[in-house]
């Protein structure tokens, strides 16, 4: 997680398989919580946490990068990466 001014306050890393990259975006749009399993490892989560708002969504061919605003106002920098 960044916080708003950059700080790092936790990291935590998963790979997971999608079906396109476009739908992984529309997913985010949407804010549509889908689950999600590692592909590598034992990590499971969900694309976008239930009842966030999503904000400052910015992406291209590879990168992608959005802040998450949970039900207190916190927000949370979220990045992904095609590989």
């Amino acid at each position: 997680m960044i916080n708003l001014v950059g700080e790092i306050k936790d990291h935590q890393a998963m790979v997971i398989e999608v079906e396109s990259w476009e739908d992984y975006i529309k997913e985010i749009k949407d804010v549509n919580s889908v689950s999600r399993n590692c592909f590598i490892g034992s990590l499971h989560g969900t694309t976008i946490p239930r009842e966030v708002g999503v904000e400052n969504l910015v992406y291209d061919d590879d990168h992608l990068s959005y802040y998450i605003i949970n039900e207190y106002g916190t927000p949370s920098k979220k990045l992904a990466y095609k590989v």
